[in-house]
């Protein structure tokens, strides 16, 4: 019995010792699960400053104190390191934290990102914002591995890991929900950016902080430039005017320009002179390396002396879809390889950063670069609507196949993307699918940094922003998660509905075979039986958002993105049914939304650029096309958008003369104005066209002046009416091949002494594209009338 008693007693102790155990090992899970800066209004944390904070520091304090305050109502202290915490959670900043931190970030961001041989920024000083952020029992601490960047950005992650969110900037773009107790997971959290430096430009204005925000920024600068550099401080003019030899030989003979006619020995002796007085006023040790930026201008003009472009491709090897001219790369990797040497002795280490754009795109064919060049990939002539490899648009795989093709020839490639159509004015398009695919790939391929240019357009191009910035920042992230977090805390109650809008935005640019630039094919994406649709989602979500709300604003932004991509298709239908009258309607609505986006709201909803957009390539013919009419002016004979057309690449129209009205035969083929060149199979052409056409002028015009009148042309055009000369769109003679006209602009002529009034008339035009001024454009552009000119 007392054996028995004595095993009871035993287990009683073992038990009551388990049950002590295991009360003590749950208090001690919990305490160190989470820890708690407010509790129920009551501040449970102090924020501990360096004693001299730096920038980043001190904005990392004040971003936590008054995004927490705005979340509970509670102001956190602030102190200085070493004063006393009062037995508060100290929140340690930057060097006020444990110095080891700093070092473990930096081992972290040498073992993930081995590929960006960091070593050589680091005397620099320069940031990748990676950081640690430690939460302990006894201390919060936020540092960055190389400079207060870092430390400011594991001040967002706190802040993003309590709820808040930054989606756009401005009041309607922050999330901070409401919490009478703050508390924050015990963590040992280090991050490492995907990408060392990752920008936007064009980025929005009146809200300072959204770039720290959203964790844009990084390393240096972007490699590349447009312009090489010039000793003293001189302009292309002071140059120009003592030394017209170092620029480029241009056609007509003569040389000028801002291209520099680079197998001039004394221009590489010039630009190497340039970079070594640059070099001289920095104060770091001559071996640091460093990255100069440089390059040809934008735009073309590269000089044609036969020294220069004996350095060229081959003729046959021209840049895909930008330029019918031989590839130009191997002269500009000739040329930086000369200066480098002249740079040789004193600076081993500089490396010179240039694009990889338009003309000199492609990888070179015969001129190895040194091991010293970094390439931007900027490929601007490529499709915007679509993400790499996409089945529906073919060119899709170019840009993976530049990356793929010039990583043999240097140590380091960025990406210089484009995720906007050039010269639209912020009509909605979706960046989803091609962010999905490029962030992740680009990574893959070996991309450093990640830049793009970008409108910040946030009522039509949401959720694109903030998958950008989130993706930039780490690739490996989830995008369906990051859709859902968009939808839920940008639109609140109103999330499913939304989600179904930007959803069929998607579908339409991903699926669609519109590759067009500027604004040419939105018309095909939002046919109005989509339009339709959206709407209704976007009536679904205003019915579930409280008036006045910020939930409601959100929407109310989304909306008027709609209503102005709705206007534009509406003017656009307008116009080429020669309703002018009804046009210029919608032009000012256009303008109304407009205002309103850029000035309704604390921060702008359009940036600055969609006006010079709307008015260069919109509102100008919209508003010419009106004053033909609104005064009094008469149509007297509406064109069909389908025409009789050639393709004249050898030039040889004007000897067997097309221009003639009684040139019937010759195999004439059909193209229609309303569409654009890309959208028929001629995306790529360059060079002569001829487009004609016979219209029936009525008799009753007799005695009234009679204008033609073109809403636009690309690139140059020169027109006959009955075989009689009546005028071209620029200074040049009658079959000039050289002419420059300006494109996507309305001209007219007198037509009256040619015109068969009462009888037919053959209108003939000569179209030129010479080279790319937008993505699949050419010919004409838009309706042709006769019309009687008003008042």
């Amino acid at each position: 019995m007392a054996f028995f008693k004595g095993i009871l007693c035993r287990c009683s102790i073992l038990h009551i010792c388990f049950l002590l155990f295991f009360s003590i090992a749950l208090t001690s899970a919990r305490a160190v699960t989470e820890v708690v800066l407010v509790e129920n209004g009551k501040s449970r944390a102090v924020v501990v400053l360096p004693e001299t904070p730096q920038e980043g520091e001190q904005q990392a304090a004040d971003e936590l104190v008054e995004h927490i305050a705005a979340m509970s109502g509670t102001e956190l202290p602030v102190i200085t390191e070493g004063e006393d915490t009062g037995g508060l959670l100290p929140i340690l900043i930057g060097t006020a934290s444990d110095g080891a931190l700093a070092d473990e970030v930096m081992q972290r961001q040498v073992e993930e990102r081995p590929h960006w041989e960091i070593e050589y920024r680091l005397e620099r000083g320069d940031d990748t914002f990676a950081f640690a952020l430690w939460v302990e029992e006894d201390a919060i601490q936020l540092r960055g591995g190389m400079g207060c960047e870092g430390t400011r950005t594991a001040a967002y992650e706190l802040l993003e890991q309590l709820g808040v969110r930054w989606y756009m900037p401005g009041k309607y773009g922050r999330v901070i929900p409401g919490k009478s107790t703050v508390a924050l997971a015990v963590q040992q959290t280090i991050q490492v950016p995907s990408f060392v430096r990752r920008q936007a430009t064009r980025r929005p204005t009146r809200d300072p902080y959204y770039d720290d925000r959203a964790r844009l920024g990084g390393l240096g600068s972007l490699p590349g430039s447009h312009g090489f550099p010039k000793p003293d401080g001189m302009r292309h003019r002071q140059l120009r005017d003592k030394h017209p030899e170092y620029y480029a030989l241009r056609e007509d003979g003569k040389r000028g320009g801002r291209q520099l006619c680079v197998s001039n020995p004394d221009v590489i002796e010039l630009v190497a002179r340039a970079i070594r007085e640059r070099l001289d006023a920095d104060e770091a040790p001559a071996d640091t390396s460093r990255i100069i930026s440089v390059g040809p201008h934008d735009g073309g003009g590269h000089c044609l002396c036969e020294d220069c472009c004996a350095l060229d491709a081959p003729e046959h090897v021209t840049t895909p879809l930008a330029t019918p001219e031989p590839s130009n790369t191997d002269r500009y990797v000739w040329f930086i390889n000369r200066f480098l040497e002249e740079l040789e002795d004193d600076y081993p280490n500089v490396r010179i950063g240039m694009y990889a754009y338009a003309s000199y795109q492609l990888p070179p064919e015969h001129v190895e670069p040194t091991g010293r060049l970094v390439i931007s990939i900027a490929p601007i002539h490529q499709c915007r609507h679509h993400g790499p490899n996409n089945p529906n648009c073919p060119e899709s795989s170019y840009v993976p196949w530049l990356y793929e093709n010039w990583q043999p020839y240097v140590n380091e490639i960025w990406c210089r993307g484009y995720l906007y159509n050039l010269a639209c004015p912020g009509l909605p398009i979706s960046l989803t699918h091609r962010l999905r695919e490029e962030l992740p790939l680009w990574y893959e391929m070996g991309v450093i940094g990640y830049e793009a240019d970008y409108a910040s357009t946030f009522a039509t191009y949401n959720p694109g922003p903030f998958l950008r910035n989130r993706l930039a920042w780490d690739h490996t992230l989830d995008v369906d998660e990051l859709l859902q977090d968009f939808y839920h805390g940008f639109y609140g109650p109103a999330a499913e509905p939304m989600e179904a809008y930007h959803t069929l935005i998607d579908e339409r640019h991903r699926q669609g075979d519109y590759h067009t630039g500027a604004s040419w094919d939105i018309p095909n994406f939002y046919p109005s039986q989509v339009r339709d649709e959206l709407r209704g989602h976007l009536e679904a979500a205003e019915s579930l958002v409280q008036g006045g709300s910020d939930d409601a604003v959100r929407v109310e932004i989304t909306r008027k993105g709609f209503d102005w991509l709705d206007a534009y298709c509406n003017l656009i239908d307008r116009r080429n049914s020669h309703d002018f009258i009804a046009e210029m309607e919608y032009m000012e609505e256009m303008r109304d939304i407009l205002t309103s986006l850029q000035e309704d709201y604390d921060a702008k909803m359009m940036d600055r650029y969609t006006v010079t957009f709307l008015e260069r390539f919109i509102g100008s013919i919209s508003d010419e096309t009106y004053a033909t009419l609104a005064d009094g002016g008469e149509i007297a004979a509406p064109f069909s958008p389908e025409w009789k057309f050639q393709q004249d690449p050898e030039q040889w129209g004007r000897y067997i003369g097309l221009h003639r009205p009684d040139s019937e035969g010759g195999n004439w083929q059909t193209i229609r104005t309303d569409t654009s060149w890309s959208n028929q199979g001629l995306r790529n052409y360059y060079g002569q066209t001829w487009y004609r056409q016979t219209v029936d002028v009525p008799a009753e015009y007799e005695g009234e002046t009679v204008h033609i009148w073109f809403a636009g042309v690309d690139r140059t055009a020169e027109v006959w009416v009955n075989g009689e000369f009546v005028g071209a769109n620029h200074d040049g003679a009658e079959f000039d091949l050289d002419a420059h006209g300006s494109a996507f602009r309305p001209f007219e002529f007198d037509a009256t002494d040619a015109l068969n009034l009462g009888g037919e008339n053959v209108v003939t035009a000569r179209v030129v594209r010479p080279r790319v001024s937008e993505l699949g454009t050419g010919g004409i552009i838009g309706p042709v009338m006769f019309y009687v000119p008003g008042e």
